[in-house]
């Protein structure tokens, strides 16, 4: 069995029901449907009533219809959803080499323009499922430089749950005015020493919340579903993109490139890799000090891209 502490789909916890009993109660309340996985990964799927009443709602707005654009097909006002996710094929005057190359743009996703809120969304819903998180009593802790942790804000927000961001102090005054507006409560938003950098001190800030049971601790790095919600929305969604790309111009989906950061998107690589026999390929800033001397990884960047050989 898989350890307690962490949220694997099918294995509910023995001591949930009442936690899975207070979601189901609040969903009720708040009038909040799940998408699932497979919704995600192709919007057509979606009950056309639930696209139809996107029109009306903003998609940056705090509505718990916004978790049905959770995916790579939004256009960037956030209509849609499109057959293909926007996507942009490099040429080779630029790159400089036969290879076809493809960026999917992560920049379409609500609420945060970044496709961590996604990542967010697995790794919380996960724990809700399988009776993992309560709703009534529960914290979700986002630790983070930034945009995982605005996702998990904007995703406890709309389904009904408390958020608390852990992120460094020297980040962007922009990332903090956009929190302060998400929130409902002034300490939830923690401020640890440092910058981009700092990653431990906001994991020994973690470590101090997590003496309290109510606090939930959504470590990126270590929750399964980060991995899990990449291989079964981001794959299918990048495979769409290069079956569209490929259709008049036959070719082979050679590899998958994407930052490592916490290695979330990397699932869709893992996808890819057991559809297609693609590589996959992970890249890091050569500044960054994290990997430099620490091994640990920078944040994931907005684009992914596959490279298909002529």
């Amino acid at each position: 069995m898989a350890d307690p502490g962490l949220a694997v789909f099918g294995e509910f916890d023995p001591d949930g029901r009442d936690a899975y009993d207070h979601a189901v109660a609040r969903f009720r309340e708040n009038n909040i449907v799940l998408p699932t996985f497979a919704q995600l990964a192709d919007p057509a799927t979606i009950p056309q009533p639930i696209i139809d009443s996107l029109a009306g709602v903003d998609k940056d707005a705090g509505d718990p219809r916004n978790l049905f654009r959770v995916h790579w097909f939004n256009n960037a006002d956030g209509s849609g959803p499109n057959e293909v996710p926007d996507h942009i094929e490099l040429p080779p005057e630029l790159t400089g080499v036969d290879a076809r190359i493809v960026l999917a743009l992560g920049n379409r996703f609500p609420m945060i323009g970044a496709h961590k809120v996604l990542a967010a969304y697995a790794c919380l819903v996960a724990r809700l499922v399988t009776g993992r998180f309560d709703p009534t009593r529960n914290r979700a802790v986002w630790p983070s430089t930034g945009n995982y942790a605005r996702g998990g804000v904007a995703i406890s927000r709309i389904m009904g749950c408390r958020g608390v961001a852990v992120l460094p102090e020297g980040m962007s005054r922009e990332r903090f005015e956009w929190l302060e507006r998400w929130i409902e409560h002034p300490d939830d938003v923690i401020r640890t020493p440092g910058t981009e950098t700092n990653v431990k001190e906001i994991y020994d800030e973690c470590a101090r919340l997590a003496r309290d049971p109510a606090n939930v601790i959504l470590n990126q790095f270590s929750e399964f579903s980060n991995h899990l919600g990449h291989y079964a929305v981001t794959g299918p969604a990048l495979e769409r993109v290069f079956e569209h790309v490929t259709a008049d111009r036959p070719g082979r989906l050679a590899g998958f490139v994407s930052a490592s950061g916490s290695a979330g998107t990397l699932g869709a690589g893992d996808y890819l890799k057991d559809r297609h026999g693609a590589r996959i390929v992970a890249v890091e800033a050569l500044e960054c000090r994290r990997c430099s001397t620490t091994g640990s990884a920078s944040t994931t960047s907005r684009a992914s891209a596959t490279s298909t050989s002529r």
